[in-house]
């Protein structure tokens, strides 16, 4: 059909065409010229958050590093036993038993070398044999690493060696490690009693690195300020300088700045420093632009389709609407033209419901009254609608049986039986202070309380068998501890220590604060029952004393003891290592537990 451009029709098809393409393709344009910039905006944000988050578990890393060397310090006999003579055993043997520990104390470590200024005597600690010889000197790669004022540097990757010692033939000596350097002196003084050195393996450091970029598209650094690459996701320039492969220029980043990025030509550099003072390292991830402009290009090729697509559908949809519109008009107008050459009796149709519609039926009407043909309106239908239901879930939490508990309570109070009130309320408060799982440390007084209810609901137990005495330091009672501290030291005695044939059972709990440190707790738990085997007692005693220098796995197989072994360490956990726990024999039979602990003000 061919159209007039004076017509309704065409002038509606032109305007609309006009409204619609138009503001389409400029957002087409404008989305275009944003996405690639939004794109790169989005990725250094991103990029910038996973880097930031790799050098902060980076830091982490080292400084467990550094927390593991101070197990020097925390043995009050190493720094004496490294001035004792050479034909000293103990003094050796002890040395060699802090080395173990510190070379055991992370997976990563793989050898520990210890150099006593003193005695001029050079150890090495490794996963075989240890050994030990006198030198005059350190080895000789040492001392170019401690020569400053500084306590503690780091030498980048290199090969495993023996420290000048013969090798051994279980020993890897393909492994690349670097070095943690920790300078022993007589604290306050500043004078060098030993120089420790620790080759640590750098599987950490990968398995951090390696969660920071995408290999094949990406690549990441971890190079020193003297040009050192310490973490690269190619092995072979890990250990090698940045100059000596070229890279100098290629990864030079600002120097003041602790983190941000650069732009290159081809590539774009996100970095971070790591804020250690013993490992002046910066972590560079480098993306290049083909990568980074990856998905803008792949999106830009998506919204040209969808673009095109909603252009072509505006268009069609615009050519329908203009159709439509006009359509009746066109229709009304061959009916008027029908009933102007004396067809009055003309059906004329009517559908839609619009103006003109309306103008159609009216005109309609006018034509019926004059042909006195009226016709009727037919009513539309109507459907039903059904309704659904949703069904709810009930909860129910801890709380419901703590309510519960009560409930039960009162009715032994209406049935006059105030013992069994008693214990069910001793129950439920037993399971309110365990359900406080917001709060990690208490008062003494509330373990006491605590402590207080178990003790109750054990009476009932055993028939009162047994008599608690209670010697609680007035200004102790106010001390911060972790909960759930007391009752697993009780609770041994009803596990493994209560015996009738002993006579009737007697604990004593005791509290003070020590008169010569007002933050030392110190509680003792003494019971008149079964006596813990001789041989058990060393094993147990030994295990306690080196907790903090064993690992997870092995208490786990320590089977009774694991509730003594929880309990110390979360008190080491919340005093920085400033807590013990002992345990010994009484006579004629008997236990007592002793707790030490140097609490922390919050």
């Amino acid at each position: 059909m061919k159209l007039k451009s004076h017509s309704i029709r065409t002038r509606l098809i032109q305007f609309m065409l006009v409204v619609t393409t138009i503001p389409l393709v400029l957002s087409l344009i404008i989305t275009l010229i944003h996405t690639r910039e939004s794109i790169k905006e989005q990725s250094i944000s991103e990029n910038a958050k996973l880097i930031f988050q790799g050098k902060t578990n980076l830091v982490n890393y080292l400084n467990n590093i550094n927390r593991a060397s101070i197990v020097v310090y925390s043995d009050p006999h190493f720094i004496g036993n490294l001035s004792k003579s050479l034909d000293d055993y103990q003094a050796i043997a002890e040395i060699y038993s802090t080395m173990q520990n510190l070379q055991g104390s992370l997976p990563d470590i793989q050898q520990v070398y210890l150099h006593s200024r003193i005695t001029n005597q050079s150890t090495l600690i490794t996963s075989s044999v240890p050994r030990r010889e006198v030198r005059e000197a350190p080895y000789e790669g040492v001392a170019k690493y401690m020569t400053t004022q500084a306590p503690t540097s780091t030498e980048p990757p290199h090969r495993v060696h023996n420290y000048g010692f013969p090798p051994s033939p279980l020993e890897k000596t393909d492994r690349q490690v670097f070095t943690f350097y920790r300078s022993i002196n007589r604290i306050p003084s500043t004078t060098q009693l030993a120089v420790l050195a620790i080759d640590v393996k750098l599987d950490g450091i990968a398995a951090i690195c390696n969660q920071l970029y995408e290999a094949g598209d990406e690549q990441l650094y971890l190079v020193s300020d003297q040009g050192d690459i310490i973490y690269s996701g190619n092995k072979d320039e890990i250990g090698k300088s940045l100059k000596s492969l070229g890279l100098g220029e290629k990864l030079a980043v600002p120097r003041g700045n602790q983190s941000g990025y650069v732009d290159k030509d081809k590539a774009m550099q996100i970095y971070e420093r790591l804020e250690v003072p013993f490992a002046n390292w910066t972590l560079i991830k480098q993306i290049p632009h083909a990568a980074l402009y990856q998905r803008s290009t792949e999106l830009i090729k998506i919204n040209a389709i969808i673009a095109a697509l909603a252009l072509l559908a505006v268009i069609l949809g615009t050519l329908v609407i203009s159709f439509r519109i006009t359509r009746p008009i066109k229709q009304l107008a061959s009916y008027m033209n029908e009933i102007q050459t004396g067809r009055l009796d003309i059906n004329i149709e009517v559908k839609s419901q619009d103006e003109i519609g309306t103008l159609s039926r009216r005109f309609r009407q006018m034509m019926d009254t004059i042909n006195n043909l009226i016709l009727r309106k037919y009513k539309l239908e109507l459907a039903n609608q059904t309704n659904q239901i949703r069904a709810l879930q009930a909860q129910i939490d801890p709380h419901f049986l703590y309510n519960a508990l009560q409930s039960i309570g009162t009715l032994a109070l209406q049935h006059n039986v105030p013992r069994i009130y008693t214990l069910l309320t001793s129950l439920a408060e037993m399971m309110r202070y365990k359900m406080r799982s917001n709060e990690a440390k208490v008062t003494l007084q509330d373990e006491v309380n605590h402590l207080k209810m178990y003790l109750d609901l054990q009476k009932e137990r055993f028939d009162e068998q047994f008599d608690t005495t209670w010697e609680l330091a007035p200004n102790s009672l106010s001390t911060a501890i972790p909960k759930m501290t007391l009752q697993p030291l009780v609770e041994n005695y009803f596990k493994h220590g209560m015996d009738p044939r002993l006579g009737a059972g007697r604990l004593s709990i005791r509290s003070r604060i020590d008169e010569a440190n007002s933050k030392r707790l110190i509680i003792e738990i003494e019971n008149n029952g079964t006596s813990i085997p001789e041989e058990e007692l060393r094993v147990l005693q030994a295990s306690l004393t080196a907790h903090h220098q064993e690992g997870e796995e092995q208490r786990e197989e320590e089977g009774a003891s694991i509730g003594l072994h929880n309990v110390l360490m979360r008190l080491q956990l919340y005093s920085e290592d400033q807590a013990s726990l002992k345990i010994e024999n009484l006579e004629p039979h008997g236990v007592r537990v002793t707790l030490d602990y140097i609490w922390e003000s919050e």
